[in-house]
């Protein structure tokens, strides 16, 4: 009887979250309507640019996006494999074009122009955010995008064979942002972490580490979690609000 009415509870507030979001499309010159749950007011000062995929929505991430809204921001959650009609798999992520991710968050610059942008993405995902700034870029090489992205444990490498260092994506060596990577110490990611802050810093990035002690990746949405991993799952919001928050201020001229 207790998981049930845990479970009803997790179900209502989960419910009441979606409720309090609006749904934005977005239609690139691809043709591509890229939907996005938007949570917030219109007029903030920062703009959380969530960009999901690989596990669909998920309850945690539909409620840290509710607090951080609570928190004055604004919060565009956004899932890149479902205007493909894209299998929920890390493969897929390849296929999404990196054109459109970069018309994509061109349109939310003109859209939020004045406004602090930050991205955020987790693991695989992680590569979304960074391709669209860095196409950005290309085009724009004396201007930065946004004002940077957190990265939840940032799985951008082919896990390597004993004893050789990771082989990381490419855009790890196209990616010039402020960058704040939270790596979970009970991951792989965990001590390989300075070898990936090295790998980013050496493109020109700036890269701030946070590791999340007794956790381990997708700790918000693992059917084994632990007691502890629900725990910060439950507070996703509390946790990211105070990196988004420094991105914000190291932005300000």
């Amino acid at each position: 009887m207790r998981k049930l009415a845990v479970a009803l509870v997790l179900w209502f507030f989960t419910g009441l979250a979606a409720a309090m979001a609006s749904e934005e499309t977005v239609t690139l010159s691809s043709g591509t309507s890229v939907t996005s749950q938007r949570y917030g007011a219109a007029d903030v000062r920062t703009v959380v640019l969530w960009m999901t995929g690989q596990y669909g929505p998920l309850e945690a991430e539909q409620r840290a996006a509710e607090h951080l809204a609570g928190l004055g921001m604004q919060v565009w959650l956004t899932d890149w494999l479902a205007p493909y009609f894209l299998p929920q798999t890390a493969g897929s992520l390849d296929a999404v074009p990196v054109a459109d991710l970069a018309e994509w968050l061109e349109a939310m610059r003109a859209r939020h122009a004045g406004r602090a942008l930050v991205l955020v993405a987790s693991g695989h995902a992680t590569v979304l955010p960074l391709r669209a700034a860095a196409a950005w870029q290309t085009r724009h090489p004396a201007a930065v995008p946004v004002a940077g992205a957190v990265l939840l444990w940032p799985l951008l490498y082919r896990d390597p064979e004993p004893g050789e260092d990771p082989e990381y994506d490419p855009v790890v060596g196209q990616t010039r942002l402020r960058l704040h990577l939270l790596v979970p110490m009970s991951s792989a990611g965990y001590w390989w972490r300075e070898a990936m802050q090295a790998a980013f810093e050496a493109a020109g990035s700036r890269v701030h580490i946070t590791v999340l002690p007794g956790l381990r990746d997708r700790f918000y949405h693992r059917g084994d979690a632990t007691a502890q991993e629900q725990a910060e799952g439950a507070r996703l919001g509390e946790i990211l609000a105070p990196h988004i928050d420094a991105l914000t201020k190291e932005s300000q001229p």
